[in-house]
């Protein structure tokens, strides 16, 4: 067994560690908020939220919020993925809502979004998301139609079991 030579860490947190997870929420424990907007952190994805009737009003919020955040992540040497990072509207109206920055970088405006394993569109109908996960599931299938199929020499209840364990948690 040989070890590497030992280096400080001076920002951040030993990724694959036991403790990363919490050392991340600690670290981030104080990332800006308001009123005006929401932000709903999952590990290092951090989404914000303004929801408003007026489009520009929206944006104000989103904008100076992520004003905010450009100086917090600055502070903490934490670097945004600005490639990930998008807008996004949820609307049944035909206007846009004007533009977002973050650090000088315009934010692609995007009509549908996923996040968390869920294809979010403009107008929340989940065509997008019911569609990949029907195909997700129509490629599982065929890849152990031979132990589920007609053919197949497996009990009900062992086949019951890889449903369960293989197809259901696909769709829920």
């Amino acid at each position: 067994m040989e070890n590497s030579d030992n280096f400080p860490i001076h920002f951040g947190v030993p990724q694959g560690s036991v403790l990363s997870p919490l050392l991340y929420l600690i670290f981030t424990a104080d990332i800006p908020t308001r009123n005006e907007t929401d932000i709903a952190t999952f590990a290092d994805d951090t989404p914000i939220m303004a929801s408003k009737e007026n489009p520009q009003t929206a944006s104000l919020s989103l904008q100076t919020h992520l004003n905010q955040l450009e100086a917090w992540l600055s502070n903490r040497r934490i670097k945004v993925n600005e490639p990930r990072s998008a807008q996004f509207t949820f609307t049944n109206r035909k206007t846009d809502c004007p533009v977002v920055t973050i650090n000088g970088t315009q934010l692609p405006v995007k009509n549908e979004v996923k996040y968390l394993g869920l294809i979010l569109d403009q107008k929340l109908t989940w065509r997008q998301h019911i569609t990949a996960k029907k195909a997700q599931i129509n490629l599982k299938l065929r890849q152990i139609n031979w132990l589920i199929g007609r053919k197949s020499k497996l009990t009900i209840e062992n086949k019951l079991l890889l449903y369960k364990a293989i197809i259901k948690p696909i769709w829920s």
